[in-house]
């Protein structure tokens, strides 16, 4: 075959839905090396958003590729979401009314492409992700543009085959990878193979292969709940949380049409609003932050898998009251692309958006790159004092820069002593020896700064706040906010006995405790662990924290 036809463009989606289908547990294995083992799970949730395009009339080959782009966006979420319909979006592009497709075009196809996902992700050549990949695999293509198009797309399997299997030996410099050991040496890059796939599927197209016969997924999967774990469904999970969060807390919180958390009772027309796009699984969460002097307006992304753009973007119109709207952005990878794709969507339509990318992790970056930290439970700090300048009424630009000043002074450690198991396969989300503790890890047991015998608690908290507090140093504060947040199977027991060890050690260098928090509000499910949050709050931001604030697992005043 030469070329691709206008009428099998359906069979090439429905092929990358089976096949990632097909895919799926090897692809999670692969990403349960450094992550939560989910990319598996996210990529066959992309391509049967896909394949829902196959059968449609286009009245080009560009018109299917635009809509596969947008049901990427919408349905893949994640650090990868927003990458695949960078990509896809080019096809609509490049073959905008065609009907007929060869060589020439598949060609400029992926090299547009490649730019594309450059532009959105900013990962180069060597940085261990899907550009490894798909950068060879355009070059095969240009090269061998006047060639047949099975002899084209040979290449560049063969070419992106051999980008991916070399990422085993590339330290990671994007995506959860980046903060492990090493940067993540020593394993495939599960971004990268996913290309692999992708230029494969192409070629097995032109070779002749075609989807087999539709099986519904109920039918050829049905699922059982893990042991343990009371849900109907993956498919449902996260929607139905939030449909329960509103349920009992219909006086802080109301579920939109289409799945966007808001504010019950919006707060006055003029003031700014605070939005929020985020991953499942961590209940509350943000959901458990709607309210008065808190979030205007949040969405979800599927399990662990960040909200994509154009949801976070619909958030961000919702939400709006006329005064703009500041974006919160946890700093991992597949927040702050989405968020960009969000912006994007939100400015064209006439909206005063200001993102703030939010990060506190001292395990992932030096004070001197701080901007680089990943986000954890200190955004907290951020949210409160930013979401009660917004209600006192303080304009767009002030109320970002105030919280950006806060996320400067903010420092996070947090340590894991048992990991969760995954609510879908049953599975450990990582590896974690009985007996051990890690200090430095993330929400998905990403890889700390030391593995070691697990101490009493009073050892564990003078080991963290004397880290934090030298991080902090330069702001020379003798007030502090503190949060120590439960990670989800910490009892509520052990958080107090950690926070009262807390209290006796600042004041034994000479802190003021001006206020804590002690909740568990960021979970990853049944997770042993903890973090504790300092903030180095000026007078300013002290005012604003006392600015009452209520939602369904935060207010303030306690009391």
């Amino acid at each position: 075959m030469q070329t691709i036809r206008l009428d099998q463009i359906g069979d090439l989606f429905l092929l990358f839905a089976q096949v990632f289908a097909r895919e799926c547990d090897r692809l999670n294995a692969l990403d349960s090396q450094v992550g939560d083992g989910d990319h598996g799970f996210t990529m066959r949730r992309a391509f049967e958003a896909v394949k829902e395009t196959a059968g449609m009339t286009f009245p080009d080959i560009g018109t299917g590729f635009d809509l596969s782009a947008e049901a990427l966006a919408e349905n893949a979420g994640g650090a990868i979401g927003p990458l695949l319909a960078a990509l896809f979006a080019e096809g609509g592009l490049v073959f905008a009314g065609k009907i007929e497709i060869g060589t020439r075009e598949i060609a400029e196809f992926f090299n547009e492409g490649l730019q594309a996902v450059q532009e959105v992700g900013g990962a180069k050549p060597g940085d261990k992700t899907m550009v490894d990949a798909l950068t060879p695999a355009a070059h095969a293509l240009q090269q061998a543009e006047a060639s047949s198009l099975e002899d084209a797309l040979t290449q560049a399997s063969k070419a992106a085959v051999a980008g991916a299997e070399a990422t085993r030996e590339m330290e990671a410099a994007h995506g959860r990878a980046r903060f492990t050991a090493a940067h993540g040496k020593g394993y495939q890059d599960a971004g990268a193979v996913s290309m692999a796939l992708i230029v494969q599927t192409w070629l097995d197209f032109v070779q002749g292969k075609r989807p087999a016969g539709e099986v519904a997924q109920s039918e050829a999967a049905p699922f059982s709940p893990p042991a343990g774990r009371f849900i109907n469904h993956p498919d449902t999970m996260v929607e139905q949380d939030n449909q329960g969060l509103a349920l009992a807390y219909p006086s802080l919180v109301r579920l939109h049409p289409e799945g966007v958390l808001l504010r019950a009772t919006p707060k006055e027309q003029g003031k700014v609003a605070l939005v929020i796009g985020h991953g499942g699984g961590h209940t509350p969460s943000m959901g458990g932050l709607i309210g008065p002097g808190l979030l205007d307006g949040d969405v979800y992304g599927p399990l662990f898998t960040c909200a994509s753009g154009v949801r976070i973007a619909k958030t961000i119109e919702l939400a709006n009251g006329g005064g703009g709207v500041v974006l919160l952005v946890s700093n991992h990878s597949g927040d702050v692309l989405n968020a960009r794709l969000a912006v994007r969507r939100a400015k064209k339509l006439g909206i005063d958006v200001h993102p703030v990318i939010l990060g506190d992790d001292i395990a992932t970056a030096p004070r001197s790159d701080y901007l680089n930290r990943r986000g954890l439970g200190g955004l907290l700090f951020a949210l409160k004092i930013g979401g009660g300048a917004a209600e006192e009424g303080k304009p767009l630009e002030e109320v970002a820069e105030l919280m950006e000043a806060v996320n400067q002074r903010t420092a996070t450690l947090s340590v894991a002593g048992r990991a969760p198991h995954h609510p879908v396969t049953g599975q450990l989300l990582f590896e974690l020896p009985e007996g051990q503790i890690e200090i430095g890890a993330g929400v998905h047991g990403e890889v700390g700064v030391y593995r070691g015998e697990h101490m009493p608690a009073d050892q564990i908290v003078d080991l963290i706040v004397e880290q934090l507090v030298e991080d902090l140093a330069e702001f020379e504060s003798d007030k502090m906010l503190a949060f120590i947040n439960g990670s989800g199977g910490t009892s509520r027991m052990e958080l107090h006995i950690l926070y009262r060890r807390l209290v006796e050690t600042l004041e034994a260098r000479g802190i003021t405790l001006y206020a804590g928090v002690v909740e568990s509000i960021f979970t990853t499910f049944e997770m042993g662990g903890f973090s504790i949050s300092l903030c180095a709050a000026d007078e300013e931001m002290l005012a604003y924290w006392q600015v009452p604030a209520s939602a369904a697992n935060f207010r303030w005043p306690y009391s």
